[in-house]
């Protein structure tokens, strides 16, 4: 991957995204889709969602292509009369593996840095009495103490995230917190900048949706298909994988990084659409792999039986430590999924499939019931 990828990478996965408060990613997304992209056809709404269009041939089809822009974090919950701050969760966080942890607090004004603390080890008898059973049983720490001021800096409701962070490791291979789903953003922001590059024309409209509030119940991506009102829907998020030895392929089926983008098969997953991605995979010598999906817990599974019914398809990342301060990815991974998704997403052999995809509005839903009635009255 060339520095360029890499460093637009390393900077979505820097500026901090919990869910609830998207704005600044988004907003950088916006601002730097500026130069291949028309501000008109860019629209973030109330909510923190992106949408970036691009015209197809027709009109009279639509694809959304999603990734959720937000991250796993934290809102502070109380702090009491000692300074100590209490947090609750944002999405699901592992609270084995928070304490001791930088973090950062995103207040209205700027943005203060703190731990999350811990006992010393040489005061601890037992480990496992040590873990909190809640992640409320754990307090962040900014230095100074008492409530009054604490109070001058934060307040109650403030989002809270594990210190962003970005490192190289060998090879391929990067680190950091938040390619849940900064991986599945990079990947849309390039494959928007090849369509529009190389002048390609896909044969429906496409948008790209950077949906808010995924790791609190899909909530974004579920807004945009009632708005929008898919024929197709494209997700592109992350996925386990089992190259460690602390994860089973029995249990979530094999996948490794740097082993190709991940196409997902089973409940609700459009069979025809899986079987054109496998044929442009193979004439192009994209590297795919594959695993099965019982329809829970992806902005796709949550939006596929939305406004009558929708066409769905569903890619992921290889990710290895999901949802934690240190999780890694294969570059060479998201290389093939911009290319596979770009040709996907302009191959003309779409049309075949979604031609016979009609999903009607309020007005032609009214002309059929006239129709119908009136047939019978015939």
């Amino acid at each position: 991957m060339n520095k360029h990828r890499v460093k637009l990478l390393k900077t979505l996965v820097e500026i901090p995204s919990p869910s609830g408060y998207e704005g600044r990613i988004v907003n950088f997304i916006k601002k730097y889709l500026s130069n291949y992209v028309s501000s008109k056809n860019m629209e973030v709404d109330f909510h923190n969602n992106l949408v970036v269009t691009i015209k197809g041939e027709e009109s009279t089809k639509r694809i959304i292509i999603d990734a959720h822009a937000d991250t796993i974090g934290f809102l502070v919950n109380n702090i009491d009369k000692e300074g100590y701050i209490s947090l609750i969760p944002l999405g699901g966080i592992d609270k084995t593996i928070i304490r001791g942890r930088n973090i950062l607090i995103l207040t209205d004004t700027f943005d203060i840095e703190g731990v999350i603390g811990l006992k010393p080890i040489h005061l601890i008898d037992d480990e496992e009495t040590e873990i909190p059973n809640k992640i409320v049983g754990v307090t962040a720490d900014i230095g100074v103490r008492k409530r009054k001021h604490v109070k001058r800096f934060i307040k109650i409701g403030d989002p809270v995230v594990f210190e962003p962070s970005f490192r190289k490791l060998l090879e391929n291979y990067v680190t950091g917190y938040g390619f849940d789903d900064k991986a599945g953003c990079f990947v849309l922001i390039e494959t928007i900048k090849e369509i529009v590059q190389n002048k390609l024309i896909p044969p429906y409209d496409l948008y790209f949706t950077f949906s808010a509030q995924e790791e609190i119940g899909c909530k974004g991506a579920k807004e945009l298909v009632c708005r929008i009102r898919p024929n197709l829907f494209v997700g592109v998020d992350v996925t386990f994988a089992t190259d460690v030895e602390e994860v089973s392929e029995r249990e979530t089926g094999r996948c490794e990084l740097g082993k190709g983008i991940v196409i997902y098969r089973g409940v609700n997953i459009d069979r025809q659409c899986t079987k054109l991605m496998l044929s442009l995979a193979r004439e192009n010598k994209i590297k795919v792999q594959f695993q099965a999906t019982n329809s829970v817990g992806y902005n796709a599974d949550e939006v596929a039986h939305k406004v009558g019914g929708i066409r769905v398809v569903n890619l992921a990342i290889p990710l290895r430590n999901m949802h934690s301060p240190v999780e890694i990815i294969n570059l060479r991974d998201l290389e093939f999924g911009i290319k596979l998704l770009k040709l996907f997403l302009t191959s003309k052999k779409l049309k075949d499939i979604l031609w016979k995809t009609c999903i009607l509005s309020q007005e032609n839903f009214l002309d059929l019931l006239l129709d119908t009635h009136v047939l019978k009255i015939i």
